[in-house]
């Protein structure tokens, strides 16, 4: 027959407490018979000691099994420095926060390029590392058959050793240069032309440069102030009671108080001066021989640069001995690429320090071609190794932005 229902409290009380008690018997029980790691396992769930993340990078959760993975290749790695080594924690841990990183900036390089490391070719490496291991311990002395493992044991013991997803991401990463960006890339002939022009391309031009310093002094020499000006800021100051008093509370007098006044309005107006020369001098860029112009507006010579190539744009010297660099101008490389040579066009000013300079373009010139097509253009071209150092320095940029945040229990193991 079915068992009756509790019909009163103190039933309902009773039955609720047994199940209660046997509850928390049962439980102890399975707690008291799991293994060691299950039972640490468990008991770090209940507690809440354990997470399903190790911390996150740039944002980016990184899971428990996947930084142990990368934890367990820190340490295979740092056993060639000794055991002490190899069993630090806090190195390890420092290692595989690391690893993790490099990992995700280079998936993520690769996502880009639209490149990746299949599973299958993952599934077939870990298929080739367990042949070899199970040949290896079948041929060891001593082994029979029967002693050693079977080979699909061994293939399941190097799939749990890590999760699927770390390994691919990390053989992607390790992949990503060798096995796709570096690959065999031939300059075209058009192309080899375009860099042989380029490396015979001579330019010259004429300049005026002008500093600040020489504008100042040609300023000054033309500057009179008159003993009535001179007054009249004197009772200006007095009024505004900005003008200073001597020991006995009276205002110095004008003639102590002059050489101050006069450096001071002097100051004042080669500054205004110099703003409207400025402008004089820019207004005089679109005159006909403007060059000329500037010239006999500043009193500075003009100077000449012949014949300088493309790479040597950065520092130039002219016929006088004094050396610019215009190339530091955004401004310079816009107005050569609108082809400016031989219109007597005058640009600027580019600066370049203290110095305001103008420029006209004059002739642009190529030498005798010198290109020699290489017996392989492509190996030649790889020596370079240009596009490993362009990889890296993008590695070391990324790295900076990919912040990375510990979990507090790891961090401090």
């Amino acid at each position: 027959m079915f068992e009756e229902e509790p019909s009163t409290l103190k039933e309902k009380i009773y039955r609720t407490i047994i199940a209660l008690f046997l509850f928390i018997l049962v439980g102890t029980l399975i707690i008291t018979f799991l293994p060691g790691d299950a039972e640490q396992s468990l008991m770090g769930a209940i507690t809440g000691q354990n997470s399903t993340k190790a911390g996150t990078i740039a944002g980016r959760s990184i899971p428990v099994d996947y930084f142990n993975a990368a934890k367990r290749d820190c340490y295979y790695r740092y056993q060639q420095y000794g055991r002490e080594t190899a069993q630090n924690p806090e190195l390890l841990n420092s290692c595989a926060y690391s690893t993790v990183r490099e990992i995700y900036i280079a998936n993520d390089i690769a996502t880009s390029v639209g490149f990746q490391v299949s599973e299958i070719s993952i599934k077939r490496e870990m298929s080739k590392q367990a042949r070899e291991v199970h040949k290896e311990s079948v041929s060891q002395a001593g082994y029979g058959e029967e002693d050693s493992r079977s080979l699909t044991e061994i293939y399941q013991q190097i799939y749990r050793s890590a999760p699927m997803n770390y390994r691919i991401d990390s053989a992607t990463g390790s992949a990503l240069f060798p096995n796709f960006l570096e690959q065999p890339l031939s300059p075209t002939e058009n192309e080899a032309e375009l860099e042989d022009e380029a490396k015979r391309a001579k330019i010259s031009f004429r300049i005026v440069a002008i500093s600040e310093v020489n504008l100042l002094n040609a300023v000054e020499a033309k500057i009179n102030i008159s003993d009535a000006e001179l007054m009249k800021e004197y009772e200006k100051e007095k009024k505004e009671g900005t003008l200073s008093k001597d020991p006995s509370g009276n205002f110095v007098s004008f003639e102590s108080r002059k050489p101050l006044l006069l450096s001071k309005m002097k100051f004042d107006r080669k500054r205004k001066e110099v703003e409207l020369w400025k402008g004089r001098i820019a207004a005089k860029v679109s005159e006909p021989n403007a060059l000329e112009a500037i010239a006999g507006e500043t009193l500075q010579p003009i100077e000449t640069v012949s014949n300088v190539s493309l790479s040597d744009l950065k520092l130039v010297t002219s016929n006088r001995g004094n050396s610019y660099r215009l190339a530091n101008s955004a401004k310079f490389w816009e107005t050569l690429a609108n082809d400016p040579f031989s219109k007597k066009t005058v640009v600027g000013p580019f600066s370049d320090n203290d110095k305001q300079v103008y420029v006209e373009f004059g002739a642009l010139t190529y030498g005798q071609t010198t290109a020699k097509k290489p017996a392989d253009q492509a190996t030649d071209f790889l020596k370079q190794r240009q596009l490993l150092s362009f990889f890296l320095e993008i590695n070391q940029s990324l790295a900076a932005e990919y912040n990375v945040e510990k979990k507090g229990l790891l961090s401090l193991e």
